[in-house]
């Protein structure tokens, strides 16, 4: 990142979770630039069909762009009864000039046990890949709703959020906090200024597991090197080969 500009790379005093890192991203971003449209894309994950998840990126930008106050995410269709994956269970359509596929989300389930997850995949719920799309203002309205003490604490150090001023601030800031699920804090009591657009099935995957990763490098047809029994190289080889 040599060529990005210090003040456009944000890094946490410490590890409290996504809430803090969402709210903590959304500070500096509106001290830069006002109130923009802001995109959350979780690093490690991946779809087999990027160009599908690239259009819909595009068109949840164009959808924010008029509904100001609206923050979507983005529903992967599931293929199988994911117990380790968070779920979304769609509401009604919603009325949208651009697309049929924009909906409201009825209820989040994170993690949900086997039998729970085969029902909610024979009812049509989506895998919720956390990519989520919207104005910083929306992001900020939410958060306020439902986090207020963590917004209150992040935003009493904002003065020294990319100054020169010491980093104790944001330090002392962050020992205050608890540890924040941002799914579970946040999305899952704001459903009512949510939209989910689907994906259809785009290849997503959540590279969580060697079991994924090397799902995902077989979906690519892609044959993996694998070094003879004995040798310490598997994990830099399954490295190279999932990356390439």
């Amino acid at each position: 990142m040599a060529d990005v500009k210090p003040s456009q790379v944000v890094v946490q005093p410490s590890n409290k979770g996504t809430t803090a890192a969402i709210i903590y991203s959304l500070l500096r971003i509106t001290s830069l630039a006002g109130d923009p449209i802001v995109g959350f894309f979780p690093t490690d994950h991946h779809y087999s069909r990027e160009q599908r998840f690239v259009s819909a990126v595009r068109l949840a930008v164009n959808i924010v762009s008029t509904r100001l106050d609206t923050v979507i995410l983005l529903g992967a269709h599931a293929e199988h009864p994911e117990v380790d994956y968070g779920w979304i269970q769609p509401g009604a359509s919603l009325e949208c000039s651009l697309t049929n596929s924009l909906v409201g989300v009825r209820r989040f389930w994170e993690k949900p046990s086997t039998q729970v997850a085969q029902a909610l995949l024979a009812h049509g719920c989506l895998w919720n890949t956390f990519v989520m799309i919207g104005r910083a203002s929306a992001f900020i309205e939410i958060l306020n709703a439902a986090v207020p003490r963590v917004m209150y604490v992040l935003k009493s150090g904002r003065g020294a959020l990319g100054s020169n001023r010491s980093l104790r601030h944001e330090e002392e800031a962050y020992v205050a906090l608890h540890p924040g699920d941002f799914s579970q804090q946040v999305l899952a009591v704001s459903t009512g200024q949510l939209a989910v657009l689907r994906l259809g099935n785009i290849g997503w995957s959540d590279l969580g597991t060697p079991e994924r990763v090397m799902s995902a490098v077989t979906r690519a047809g892609i044959r993996p090197h694998r070094p003879e029994s004995g040798q310490n190289e598997n994990l830099e080889n399954l490295a190279r080969t999932s990356v390439s």
